[in-house]
């Protein structure tokens, strides 16, 4: 019987004990951890204004990935400017993914553009193929429009264009979102592959313009119990999804609202330090919208008015339960809010303030 010798022997062992177990979803999804949406791919003004040093900049504020927000067709050019974009992530550490809008395609979800959505998808899986194993592929970002009213043709589309990445990259993560701007609520209706779980991941917004006034009222004023019940419900829809499923998600953009032209407001910082906190407890990665309001391109720096609010986005200081008096009342009243009405424009609105792109999730 032929025998190995024993330092070739030591030496597979060793790789053994050491090899990097494969990627997963649940892996991926812990190595997220903070991010931003970029319009780096999506605006002239970020494609031009983009510079490799700009990642650089994020990850040393502790930015781990970027959402690469993208529009229009895959031509070469958008292509190369893609990859342009990927390395440099990939250089400074950053994990990428990217967005595509898909507005022809939520305005009408006709059979023309449900091809056009698998054939975007297609040119970019082949533009990349099995390179940059952390780069992510959010399908279609904020589900909404005519959409909201076609959940058949949604699914039909997630479902031919995962098969068709896979085709290309058996390994490539992959996010897909639910209708209603991306509502936990609608979690439950997305139709997901058979033994999926660990290339496949959901995307869902929750405040991506902050807390706009929904049905005449602010879900977000001081802070109080009923209204941090409230988003706690909402976290808690996506919670129970993941479990009952065994896939894991993403929050794909949440915000405060306007603050790259002014000081932000107590009540903003409260709510950026509440959110933070419960989506790293509940330990569901997010990205932060968005870049502009925080980065200054042209000047290539941090804009020093928000950068408070950005840090308590990115690291908040959080209380420790039973460490303060009244935590006890918080929590009392989460669980007599248990029905509560969901607290978020995003969920019933599919119109988002006009122009700024600033905002956009």
């Amino acid at each position: 019987m032929y025998k190995l010798p024993i330092a070739a022997a030591l030496l597979l062992a060793t790789s053994a004990v050491y090899a990097e177990p494969p990627l997963t979803a649940a892996r991926y999804a812990a190595q997220l951890g903070v991010g931003m949406d970029v319009d780096w791919a999506r605006t002239e003004r970020g494609i031009r204004e983009f510079d490799p040093l700009v990642v650089r900049d994020f990850a040393a504020q502790g930015i781990g990935h970027v959402r690469i927000r993208v529009a229009g067709e895959p031509t070469e050019a958008r292509l190369i400017h893609l990859r342009k974009l990927v390395q440099a992530c990939e250089q400074y550490g950053v994990i990428p993914i990217i967005a595509w809008q898909a507005d022809e395609y939520k305005n009408d979800p006709k059979a023309e553009n449900e091809k056009e959505v698998v054939n975007w998808w297609i040119a970019v899986a082949h533009y990349f193929g099995n390179s940059s194993p952390q780069l992510g592929f959010d399908l279609i970002y904020e589900p909404a429009d005519k959409l909201n009213h076609n959940l058949a043709s949604l699914n039909r589309v997630y479902e031919k264009t995962i098969k068709a990445i896979h085709d290309i990259d058996a390994q490539r993560m992959i996010f897909i979102a639910p209708r209603l701007r991306a509502a936990p609520e609608d979690l439950a209706n997305l139709k997901l592959p058979a033994h999926s779980q660990n290339y496949l991941l959901a995307e869902w917004h929750i405040f991506p313009w902050g807390p706009l006034k929904s049905n005449g009222r602010y879900p977000w004023t001081s802070g109080t119990a009923a209204e941090k019940a409230a988003i706690r419900n909402r976290i808690n829809v996506a919670l129970r999804w993941q479990q009952k499923t065994g896939h894991v998600s993403w929050i794909g953009g949440w915000g405060v609202g306007e603050s790259s032209h002014f000081t932000p407001t107590a009540s903003q910082m409260a709510f950026a330090t509440f959110m933070a906190c419960e989506l790293q407890q509940a330990k569901i990665p997010y990205a932060i919208n968005a870049d502009v309001q925080f980065y200054d391109g042209e000047e290539g720096a941090w804009r020093p008015i928000a950068e408070p609010l950005l840090k308590t986005m990115i690291a908040p200081t959080c209380e420790k339960p039973g460490e303060k008096p009244g935590h006890h009342n918080v929590k009392q009243a989460a669980r007599d809010a248990g029905h509560a009405t969901p607290a978020a424009a995003s969920t019933v609105k599919s119109a988002a303030p006009s122009g700024s792109s600033i905002n956009r999730g």
